[in-house]
């Protein structure tokens, strides 16, 4: 194919919390007078995000990420949520992945347009910029702004007209089997799984393959 673009999810793709979440929500739930277990409020995060899954975040994302903070800490505390929330607006509450950062570099520089595509509230723009992202990433495709999320092919398409690129000219990739690497082949884009064990120089070597199977030089 010849590759024209190339999205890049954020969360658990680009960007990480620098630690887990069941660490920081029991530490703040500590320091209100909640009794909390880092462990257990972990796991009750990653059930209440499941049962989320299919619930859009719309705006600034208090009402998709209230109660879920609740359900996890175990306590209706508005409060507790609000400094939660405003601690997740900050840049010392994330690390980028700076290999990602390498690898999308050099295909920047090999002409190849590069954006983030995320389901994400509104905060993610900020962060976009308070991260200085907006040196590398020449857009970015924020769920909330759009009324849409992925794994819907809308999202899809809706980037490809913000960069200029067919469909059939992009990749998409994401942490997500379903939502990054099923809606962008659903969408017409090629999507690339990113997971940990092969990291970003594996979305390399793959992102490389693609671009030699159509004749373009692979930096």
């Amino acid at each position: 194919m010849a590759v024209r673009a190339v999205f890049v999810d954020a969360g658990g793709t680009l960007l990480r919390p620098r630690e887990p979440v069941g660490v920081t929500y029991a530490r703040a739930a500590r320091a209100r007078g909640h009794a909390a277990d880092p462990v257990e409020v972990e796991l009750r995060f990653r059930t209440a995000l499941r049962a989320r899954q299919g619930q859009a975040q719309e705006g600034d994302g208090r009402a998709f990420w209230s109660p879920l903070v609740a359900e996890a800490v175990g306590v209706q505390d508005e409060a507790l949520f609000e400094a939660l929330y405003e601690w997740y607006s900050r840049p010392r509450a994330w690390w980028v992945d700076t290999d990602a950062l390498r690898v999308l570099g050099d295909l920047s520089r090999a002409g190849i347009r590069i954006a983030i595509l995320s389901n994400w509230d509104l905060r993610l723009r900020d962060l976009f910029h308070r991260f200085a992202l907006d040196r590398l990433f020449g857009a970015l495709v924020v769920s909330s702004e759009h009324g849409v999320e992925k794994p819907d092919p809308r999202i899809f398409e809706i980037a490809c007209r913000v960069v200029g690129v067919a469909p059939k000219e992009a990749i998409h990739v994401g942490d997500d089997v379903e939502k990054d690497v099923a809606g962008a082949s659903r969408a017409g884009l090629v999507g690339l799984h990113y997971d940990d064990e092969r990291g970003w120089r594996g979305v390399e070597a793959e992102i490389a393959r693609l671009r030699r199977s159509a004749g373009m030089y692979a930096r």
